[in-house]
């Protein structure tokens, strides 16, 4: 018996159209058009595994990996414009079937990470740390540097690609000091907040590890949550702040 159709609601659309941003994400056009003052539907909701496959298709599909055991769930629906669609279904291919699952399931991902995010608390006072770093007049190599290189080294796993590798080590190099003395500032007008920062980072990136996310996504996740906690005027900020937990907070044990 044939696989009925599923009919979305209004948030289930919204939901999936939010997921990749309103856009098509093979082609990059707007999945919405206007006409005059009104604007029209220009996507269709694409069945990553089909609807009902065809016996070619179940041979052709029979040793890939699912993003869900149900067909019309949300996890194997992606919004595409219609010309897209009609690429992706006639001839259907094993290279564009592992294409839009790695893309559903990065999306996928990433709306986990925004609700992590969310989630896990970090001290308001961390804010404090992230503006120390442009306070002017301080040098980046402040104070005498008391971590072990080799350490570090040995932490960053194969998962870490060379130029990230470069940007941690510098970042830990040049700003540990900092950091470690704008901890132990907080820590005296509010005994325990540094442990407490501390066991905040290090429960946030038990969670990364445990979602078996590789060391390069795991550092990036915890500079976008520190992004959002922190509120730093630029990246870099939280960079530095992510180094120094990873060389300090038992991040990459």
């Amino acid at each position: 018996m044939a696989a009925k159709r599923e009919g979305y609601n209004e948030a289930e659309n919204v939901a999936l159209l939010a997921q990749v941003g309103s856009i098509c994400p093979l082609c990059g056009i707007n999945l919405f058009y206007k006409k005059g003052s009104r604007t029209f539907k220009g996507y269709e909701l694409a069945h990553i595994y089909p609807l009902n496959p065809r016996l070619e298709e179940i041979n052709l599909l029979q040793n890939e990996t699912r993003l869900h055991c149900d067909v019309n769930d949300p996890d194997n629906i992606l919004p595409l414009c219609s010309n897209c669609h009609g690429k992706f279904d006639k001839p259907r291919t094993v290279e564009e079937y592992r294409q839009l699952y790695q893309l559903k399931r990065e999306l996928i991902r990433n709306e986990q990470q925004a609700s992590i995010r969310i989630s896990y608390e970090l001290e308001i006072d961390v804010t404090l740390i992230v503006q120390r770093l442009y306070e002017s007049g301080l040098t980046a190599d402040e104070g005498i540097l008391s971590y072990d290189p080799k350490s570090l080294s040995q932490k960053l796993n194969s998962d870490i690609s060379q130029p990230l590798r470069q940007k941690i080590k510098h970042n830990v190099a040049d700003y540990y000091q900092t950091v470690r003395s704008g901890l132990l500032r907080l820590e005296e007008d509010n005994p325990g907040v540094s442990d407490t920062i501390l066991a905040q980072v290090r429960a946030f990136y038990m969670k990364q590890k445990m979602l078996m996310f590789t060391q390069e996504e795991i550092f990036a996740n915890i500079v976008s949550w520190i992004e959002v906690r922190a509120k730093p005027r630029t990246i870099e900020a939280a960079e530095i702040l992510a180094s120094f937990f990873v060389q300090n907070c038992e991040v990459f044990e």
